[in-house]
C-alpha cells in the first residue's frame, strides 16, 4: 500500500513539473523586444528581448490601442509593465507623427507613473504587419514603433517623476480583443 500512494505521488509531482509555467515569449517568430531609456524615479536603461518578456496588445475601450509590455524587475522582485496607448491608429495603419500616452508600473510596489494625457509622448513612426498562423482570418498584427517622450510621466499617488526620453519595440495588437479602460488596468495591478 505504502508503495502505491508512493508511486502516485511520484505521478503527481511528474505532472506538475510538466504543467510549470513555460518562460514567456512576446512573439512565436523571436523578433519581439523593447528598448527604452528611463531617467528620475527609475533610472535605467531597459533592453528587453523576445524571451522573458510578455507583450499583448488590443483596442481601447475609446477607440485606438493599448500595447503592453512587461518584464521581470529584478530592483523590485516584481514586473516592470510599460504601456502604450496610441488614440489615433486603427487596424493594420502605419502612421508617423502620433500623439501617445505612457504609463509605467511596478508591480507589486504600488508605484503607477502616466503621462496622463497624450501631449508629452510622440510616435516618430509605427507600421502593423499581419501575423500569418491558425486561423489565417485571424486579426493580429506585428507593431513596430520608435518615438520619444519630452514630458515626463507623474507618479499617480505621489511625487515621483519618470521620463522615457526614447523609446522603440516591437510587439503584438489583437484586434479581437477590447483591452480595460487605463482605470481598470491600475486598479488591476494594485497589491
Amino acid at each position: 500500500m505504502t508503495c502505491k500512494v508512493h508511486a502516485q505521488a511520484s505521478d503527481a509531482e511528474d505532472d506538475n513539473a510538466t504543467n510549470a509555467a513555460a518562460p514567456a515569449i512576446c512573439l512565436p517568430d523571436g523578433r519581439g523586444y523593447l528598448n527604452a531609456r528611463l531617467s528620475g524615479a527609475l533610472q535605467t536603461e531597459l533592453v528587453w528581448g523576445n524571451e522573458g518578456m510578455e507583450c499583448t496588445g488590443a483596442v481601447r475601450p475609446d477607440g485606438g490601442l493599448r500595447i503592453r509590455f512587461s518584464h521581470p524587475d529584478s530592483a523590485s522582485g516584481g514586473r516592470l509593465v510599460l504601456l502604450f496607448g496610441v488614440a489615433g491608429l486603427r487596424e493594420g495603419q502605419s502612421a508617423k507623427a502620433l500623439p501617445v500616452n505612457v504609463t509605467v508600473i511596478r508591480e507589486g510596489q504600488g508605484e503607477f507613473y502616466s503621462t496622463q494625457g497624450d501631449n508629452k509622448c510622440t510616435l516618430d513612426e509605427v507600421a502593423q504587419e499581419p501575423i500569418a498562423g491558425i486561423p489565417h482570418r485571424s486579426r493580429s498584427y506585428r507593431i513596430s514603433a520608435r518615438g520619444f517622450c519630452t514630458g515626463p510621466a507623474r507618479e499617480v499617488n505621489g511625487d515621483g517623476v519618470v521620463l522615457l526620453s526614447r523609446f522603440d519595440y516591437v510587439g503584438r495588437v489583437d484586434f479581437d480583443t477590447e483591452e480595460q479602460t487605463e482605470e481598470e488596468v491600475l486598479a488591476a495591478s494594485r497589491p
